[in-house]
């Protein structure tokens, strides 16, 4: 069999996921080496719970999904858009730190080994000081991790971009939907030239709610830390930093946010959260720390 058909097969067996998250399915499949192994019934390996979700998937696949998926990853291709999945080695290792990676992830552009030394920034309103942040990690040599749903966003990509840098631009939607890149083309196709832009959604997704809280798993799993600009209590920046500090990577904010917001003291009683004063502050602290962490197989 050949790599297509192993692609196939993870994309056949995320389709047969209902009773589960597709993260269970992730983990499954990893766990074996190999979804055409799971798909013919082997589940050497897995303990009990993972057998009895491989046997759901088993009695919802169909043949004609398999035959589906190998025709949409060669439709993909023709649009330049490829597909990683968690069996590839190709697959972003900085995500497999999560408990809930994606089986796989849709993507326009490249990705390169040394986007492991990756930082989100997530925000919600103060997008100059997003955009300062995003400049002074491009010119630290770091790779740039965003959203692409919203002005912050797009400022982050932009400025990451001018100052010669690469980006990773996750999207909440998929790859060929109309409504996923809204009134931010141009700067998805910068980012196409110049980094990628990455789904974990099947191609013709429209963004919903639901894939928006995906994206954020997705861009907090892609980078090695993650740099919080601004966000009030239950916001989407208190969320991502719960989510993050859970799997043990760390996290940066600004003095301005840990003084502002009672929430950053609260999540970070127990350690993985370092203030920083300024955006220089920010790239040595995160060089500093992505160096001290990085593994060549990461990616």
């Amino acid at each position: 069999m050949t790599m297509i058909d192993e692609q196939a097969a993870v994309l056949a067996l995320a389709k047969a996921t209902h009773t589960q998250p597709w993260h269970h399915t992730a983990r499954a499949i990893a766990s074996a080496g190999s979804a055409l192994k799971l798909m013919d019934g082997d589940v050497t390996g897995l303990d009990e719970t993972d057998q009895a979700h491989v046997a759901d998937l088993r009695s919802r696949v169909r043949i004609e999904d398999f035959d589906q998926a190998r025709d949409l990853i060669a439709t993909m291709r023709a649009d330049d858009v490829h597909l990683i999945t968690v069996l590839d080695d190709s697959y972003p290792g900085n995500m497999l730190w999560a408990n809930n990676y994606p089986p796989f992830v849709w993507v326009r552009g490249r990705m390169t080994p040394e986007d492991y030394r990756a930082v989100a920034i997530v925000g919600e309103h103060d997008s100059d000081q997003a955009a300062a942040a995003a400049r002074a990690l491009a010119e630290a040599g770091l790779t740039v991790i965003a959203p692409l749903r919203t002005d912050l966003d797009a400022a982050v990509h932009k400025a990451a971009l001018e100052a010669g840098g690469r980006t990773l631009g996750v999207l909440a939607g998929g790859e060929a939907a109309p409504d996923t890149l809204g009134p931010y083309a141009n700067v998805a196709q910068q980012i196409g030239q110049r980094g990628a832009l990455v789904s974990p959604f099947w191609p013709d997704t429209t963004p919903t709610d639901r894939t928006i809280a995906q994206e954020r798993i997705v861009t907090c799993g892609l980078a090695a830390t993650v740099y919080i600009v601004d966000g009030g209590n239950d916001g989407p920046g208190h969320h991502c930093t719960d989510m993050v500090l859970k799997t043990g990577k760390h996290v940066f904010v600004p003095q301005q946010l840990q003084q502002e917001h009672s929430w950053v003291a609260q999540a970070g009683f127990r350690g993985g959260i370092t203030v920083v004063q300024d955006t220089d502050d920010l790239s040595k602290h995160a060089v500093n720390l992505v160096d001290m962490c990085s593994q060549t197989t990461m990616f």
